[in-house]
């Protein structure tokens, strides 16, 4: 199945531009446009420029504040809020305070062309209230207790979910996935396929049989420990137990480190990659969106910028990612198994060297699960885990808070190296209140690039449902029937030229815009897009008709028969100005 981002760069053939036919037109007489030495507009068509977002300068810090029930709290405003980066006080730029209830959808109609198709359309298109989608990290689920987890989250949408809300189940391996529907079969179907996927097996081809923080350990940190207990472990999988057989031991175990350190590596960054790439697509869907992520975790030392961009990410596209830790409730044994490997020889190794394995089991249990503490924590979540009742840990894990506030700020003097930042966020008067808030941030690298900042911006404006007033436009939307089966949506968008800023080059006025059309159906996937580039270069006189009459732009878009969710971003490149508008059209069958 092709994602959103691929479908909208699916194009339709480029559009004649001029009056009344085209892509943009100003309002001047036909036979001043003939006499111009040089063009004072160009108009191209375009793929639209959607790729994954970097960071940006500005930071955003979702808060949740609870009482001492436990219960979210509402109705505080920016100046009950301070925060602290790398303990000095910011100015807040922006503030919201968001109620997850079922938005109300934008109401419009698609007025026909052609006087045969003439008549009121019916009522709008409603959106689903709710995506959520269902991560399951199979990649390092253990398999019994993915079967656990599958069967807690059937039972969880069968309970929960309500006939307005849309699930999606999704893997990181990337197999049996099903993004978002209201077909309960079809979920349970997608729930019923899933299986652990892991592509390395710890316990089966390795020898000895490391955990990844163990061989962490070993390859990064050099623990002479650690070390020696992989030695010991060796010669029993490798050479029958008797030493005599392995003279490089020591060199055989650090060799397994180093590949099992690596395969654990390879296998985390896909994970973070793949939960990166279901955040943008809950970020192109309208409603409330919600992440349920499925993991026993994973270790992220050499990540922390995949980390960071992800929690990033989803601050911005509001995705609250919960965690339910799929392990439930683990107990470390003293000298029990773990990974299928036997205790070590106490004759020989004595018991220290077996006290200070189980010693590091824990450990690296704890720290697989920072990740998924820190992910939930920053992003406004929950993390539900230390419990095997799954029935109840969805229930938890499943749901939005109710009250959540979003607080934006742009860093003085922000050096791009890369270093972390520590954010601290406090109530003015607590009254007892507690605060959850992410607990800093990484700098990028280096700044962006205009055109790189302008493609982040159009992308941010077109996936979002949240409308962008920076400068008058009236939309008007026409539509023509090909066929039964095809119909071409026209958008005309008509923009107050004396909001815009023309720069002056010479004796002309110049402006660059772009316009960005798609249209979304009713489970909020994308069907069609487009995208317009505008040059213009004006004399003086010309600028005069357009600041007079307007700027018109328009878009087509090559659809099916059917009611559909429309969005339209205009975007002036000079000023950074962004206009975003919400339409829902509908083309009779």
């Amino acid at each position: 199945m092709a994602s959103s981002s691929s479908k909208l760069l699916r194009l339709i053939p480029a559009l004649l531009f001029g009056v009344g036919l085209g892509g943009v037109w100003l309002g001047v007489p036909t036979a001043a446009r003939q006499n111009q030495e040089t063009p004072e507009m160009k108009s191209e068509e375009t793929e639209p420029a959607l790729t994954l977002r970097t960071q940006a300068k500005e930071v955003l810090v979702r808060v949740i504040v609870r009482d001492a029930s436990g219960n979210t709290v509402g109705g505080l405003t920016k100046d009950d809020f301070r925060l602290f980066d790398n303990g000095k006080l910011q100015s807040v730029t922006a503030f919201s305070g968001e109620n997850y209830r079922p938005p109300a959808p934008a109401a419009a109609t698609a007025q026909p062309i052609a006087p045969a198709e003439a008549g009121e359309a019916e009522p709008g298109l409603t959106l689903p209230a709710r995506y959520v989608a269902f991560y399951f990290d199979d990649l390092v689920v253990a398999a019994e207790d993915m079967v656990r987890i599958r069967d807690a989250a059937g039972r969880f949408i069968e309970s929960s979910l309500q006939p307005t809300d849309r699930a999606g189940v999704f893997t990181s391996s990337g197999q049996g996935i099903l993004d978002f529907t209201d077909d309960r079969a079809e979920l349970g179907q997608a729930l019923a396929n899933l299986r652990s996927r892991p592509r390395t097996v710890w316990a089966e081809n390795d020898c000895p049989p490391l955990t990844p923080y163990e061989a962490y350990l070993i390859d990064e940190v050099h623990d002479s420990t650690m070390l020696n207990i992989a030695t010991w472990e060796y010669i029993p999988c490798a050479c029958d137990g008797e030493p005599d057989k392995c003279p490089f031991a020591q060199t055989e175990a650090q060799h397994a480190a180093q590949r099992t350190w690596q395969d654990s590596q390879a296998d985390s960054r896909l994970s973070l990659r793949v939960l990166l790439n279901l955040v943008r697509r809950l970020g192109s869907l309208p409603g409330q969106r919600s992440l349920l992520w499925l993991s026993q975790g994973f270790l992220t030392f050499d990540l922390r910028p995949d980390l960071n961009e992800l929690i990033d990410r989803a601050l911005r596209e509001h995705v609250v990612i919960n965690v339910l830790d799929s392990r439930g409730l683990w107990v470390n044994i003293p000298g029990g198994e773990s990974y299928g490997r036997n205790p070590l020889p106490i004759e020989l190794t004595g018991p220290a060297m077996s006290v200070n394995l189980d010693s590091y089991r824990e450990t690296g249990i704890e720290m697989n699960q920072d990740v998924m503490a820190q992910v939930s924590h920053d992003t406004g979540g929950v993390f539900v885990h230390n419990t095997n009742d799954y029935e109840g840990g969805f229930r938890k894990a499943g749901v939005l808070p109710e009250f959540s506030y979003l607080l934006a700020f742009s860093p003085q003097n922000l050096k791009y190296d890369g270093k972390f930042h520590k954010l601290k966020v406090e109530l003015v008067n607590a009254r007892g209140l507690n605060v959850q808030a992410r607990n800093g941030y990484f700098a990028r690298s280096e700044s962006l690039p205009p055109e790189q900042r302008a493609r982040q911006e159009i992308e941010d404006a077109a996936f979002s449902r949240e409308e962008l007033r920076e400068f008058p436009v009236d939309l008007q939307t026409q539509f023509f029937k090909l066929n039964d089966a095809e119909a071409r949506l026209s958008v005309i968008a008509r923009v107050d030229a004396r909001a815009l800023h023309f720069r002056r080059e010479g004796e002309r006025n110049l402006l660059s815009m772009k316009m960005v059309c798609a249209a979304f159906d009713g489970n909020g996937n994308l069907v069609a897009g487009t995208q317009r580039n505008v040059d213009l270069s004006l004399r003086d006189e010309t600028l005069a008709h357009v600041l007079s009459a307007g700027l018109n732009i328009r878009g087509q878009l090559k659809v099916s028969p059917g009611t559909y969710a429309l969005r339209v971003v205009i975007y002036q490149i000079d000023s950074a100005q962004v206009t975003a508008l919400n339409r829902t059209v509908e083309i009779p069958f």
